[in-house]
């Protein structure tokens, strides 16, 4: 049987690129218009996708959110947080090099669009002082389908939380992955 068409594969770079530019705009939407954006929290400086080495791709977000506390009003000063997304090409699932398999007719079956795709990432969060102080850090590997607006409030809450404690790490931090300096 003649091949009516060649069958096209993206490569591994150009899914993280596409899945770091969507990831990107849908992060940009959370900063204007989302509950963010309501928490007076504002992206600061740009976005950007950096590729340290070939194995590993990033996708870095520096924002502030204002410090409010309860007792009174303090304008101007606020915490800053890194929250960087990491994808690593050896641990997406499938193998880029596979080859499809035929069956007894000698046909390739069908394309399964799962080969390489992106099911966990990294997510690290470290929060700075107005000093520009390292307070803490939140690693965590996450499910892409995972990440959701709610679901950053709460890890940077988590971290929040635990960096306002101020107590020295416990055996507690470490299964939480949460670190206070």
């Amino acid at each position: 049987m003649k091949k009516l068409f060649e069958e096209y594969v993206e490569s591994a770079d150009y899914k993280i690129s596409v899945f770091f530019k969507e990831l990107k705009s849908q992060i940009e939407r959370w900063f204007n218009e989302g509950s963010l954006a309501a928490q007076g929290c504002e992206v600061d400086g740009e976005m950007e996708i950096v590729n340290y080495n070939p194995m590993e791709k990033f996708l870095i977000v520096n924002f502030t959110e204002p410090i409010s506390d309860d007792d009174s009003e303090v304008e101007g000063q606020f915490f800053r947080y890194r929250m960087t997304f990491m994808v690593r090409l050896d641990e997406m699932s499938g193998e880029e090099g596979e080859q499809d398999e035929f069956d007894e007719e000698g046909e390739s079956p069908e394309v399964q669009s799962d080969k390489s795709d992106i099911s966990k990432i990294l997510l690290k969060i470290h929060q700075f002082d107005e000093e520009n102080n390292e307070k803490g850090e939140l690693v965590e590997e996450i499910y892409v389908e995972d990440i959701k607006e709610d679901f950053i409030i709460d890890k940077v809450g988590q971290l929040k939380g635990k960096s306002e404690e101020g107590q020295e790490p416990d055996d507690n931090d470490l299964k939480d992955n949460i670190y206070i300096k």
